[in-house]
């Protein structure tokens, strides 16, 4: 039975009717079982990040020759494709840190805004800040000279798909991520941006790269909020998904050999609302509702109608990793030896669990550096473990720990097919 909108929330989000019936039309194909989630300890030793100077140094060794051989201190070189996860946006900053506008800058009699900038620099997978939690900075003990991190912060960056190489400040690296992406954007950061910085940084061709790739979000997003049915089968759909994944990578390994990419998967949208739900460190001043929803207004409606909304999108996110699943399998079905794709469950991110500082201080929906500093350390965690320990809750921890890198740790190659078979 569909729930009950009210005539008041109905003026207010009068797309809702259309919504509610076309997330009943999907419910029925959106049908997934996910691997257990194990609250065991995963294996290995453990230290604090504040004392990675005591994992022991690893014998060095020849380069793989296959991507079956790579270890993590393997990687020479970083990249990061993806939305403003991955760009850092509002992961520093807070609603106390407002900047003085003009009279005539003022909308709507508001004095002050808080900074918007994206932090680079401490983004999880690419960051290089000093001090900074994130995979490159754990690789720094391993490998010193890594290529492609990101630093700093700086304005968000927007795009509309022409010439996106131009539009990054050169502290961003080999960081093509940019604000408001959907999976549509991923081959123009290749093309625009990731293929000529890396003829600009003279990457080599032997050198084994890390490639992430966090996307997901505004898809989900922008497909809860399609008007009508008839339109699904046109673009948002977890195939079309899947294939603008499987389009961007194939193009970037026509240009870059011995590679590993990594693909993050959708977090839980219901988790989000749940943590901030009618807490004041995310109550906008004078306002009555609990959110504005002006990010992802399908995950953020208040009641009901936003209940039924945020459990579909939960489905159909789970809709999107299951098709990007069947890509994995085929490459892996390929088994080229220059070339690998892993899978890392973005339901690992345990945000039902997490304290509210895990979001940003200023929207409460993207991550703060906290969250950064956890997922970091633990997809660095599980980089060379299997499907089963990946699918493990990542902890919050006073003190992110690290796992120390053991000489016959390898990225596990092929763990999504033994997952579907």
């Amino acid at each position: 039975m569909l729930p009950y909108i009210d005539r008041q929330l109905s003026s207010y989000f009068p797309f809702l009717f259309v919504l509610v019936v076309t997330f009943a039309q999907l419910a029925s194909s959106i049908s997934i079982s996910l691997p257990h989630h194990s609250q065991e300890a995963l294996p290995g030793r453990f230290v604090p990040f504040s004392k990675l100077s005591t994992c022991p140094s690893l014998p060095s060794r020849k380069p793989p020759k296959t991507s079956k051989d790579v270890r993590p201190d393997d990687f020479k070189v970083v990249i990061a494709l993806g939305d403003s996860i991955t760009a850092g946006l509002l992961a520093r900053g807070s609603r106390d840190d407002l900047s003085q506008l003009s009279s005539k800058q003022r909308p709507m009699g508001i004095e002050r805004i808080p900074e918007i900038a994206e932090w680079r620099g401490i983004s999880y997978p690419i960051g290089s800040d000093d001090g900074a939690i994130t995979i490159p900075n754990v690789l720094r003990h391993y490998t010193r000279n890594v290529t492609g991190v990101s630093a700093g912060h700086h304005p968000p960056i927007s795009c509309l798909g022409v010439g996106c190489g131009a539009i990054h400040p050169e502290g961003d690296g080999l960081n093509a991520a940019i604000s408001g992406s959907t999976s549509k954007s991923l081959m123009s950061q290749v093309k625009d941006y990731i293929i000529p910085k890396m003829i600009e940084l003279d990457v080599k061709k032997e050198d084994w790269k890390y490639v992430n790739i966090g996307i997901g979000a505004n898809d989900v997003c922008a497909f809860c909020l399609t008007p009508n049915s008839t339109a699904f089968p046109l673009s948002g759909t977890p195939q079309h998904f899947a294939r603008d994944i499987k389009k961007a990578v194939n193009e970037l390994r026509k240009h870059v050999p011995n590679m590993i990419v990594n693909i993050i998967g959708l977090f839980r949208v219901s988790d989000i609302y749940k943590l901030t739900l009618k807490d004041p460190y995310c109550q906008p001043p004078h306002l009555p509702i609990p959110h504005l929803a002006l990010e992802c207004s399908c995950a953020l409606i208040p009641g009901p109608v936003g209940d039924y909304t945020r459990q579909k999108m939960d489905e159909l996110g789970q809709a999107y990793d299951q098709a990007v699943w069947d890509v994995i399998r085929e490459w892996e079905e390929e088994a080229d030896p220059s070339f690998a794709a892993i899978w890392q469950p973005g339901t690992s991110v345990d945000l039902a669990n997490y304290p509210i500082e895990a979001l940003s201080k200023i929207d409460c929906f993207h991550p703060s550096e906290l969250s950064h500093q956890r997922v970091a350390s633990g997809l660095w965690n599980r980089l060379t473990l299997i499907m089963k320990d990946k699918y493990r809750p990542i902890p919050w921890e006073e003190e992110p720990m690290i796992r120390c890198l053991e000489e016959d740790d390898r990225i596990k190659v092929g763990e999504v097919s033994r997952m579907l078979n």
